[in-house]
């Protein structure tokens, strides 16, 4: 490669967006550092009572990046449970409030 081209890449790279979101597996979402860490041992445990169960389950040993359409998918679906869970939690707390008045 000429030293003009390389020179232009390099500017184009300094300017191009840059993602601030690490990669993400497809299984296991940012769980597992695309297996640098080893996964929470409840993990373990809920996928291997799912395929006890016939149930699918994210493999354990499989990693894979994924793709902006399926790691903006695990988002999306992440935050929907989790919203879900705290409306569950302040249902919850209310009631015990409401028992406790």
């Amino acid at each position: 490669m000429n030293r003009r081209l390389g020179a232009r890449l390099a500017r184009l790279e300094e300017v191009a967006p840059k993602s601030t979101d690490p990669p993400m597996c497809v299984h296991h979402g940012p769980a597992c550092g695309l297996g640098t860490v080893e996964l929470p041992e409840i993990y373990r445990l809920a996928v291997k009572a799912k395929q006890r169960l016939g149930m699918p389950a994210p493999p354990l040993d499989e990693h894979r990046v994924a793709t902006p359409a399926e790691a903006a998918k695990w988002r999306r679906e992440y935050a929907e449970a989790l919203a879900a869970a705290q409306a569950r939690n302040a249902r919850a707390e209310a009631e015990l409030r409401g028992e406790a008045s």
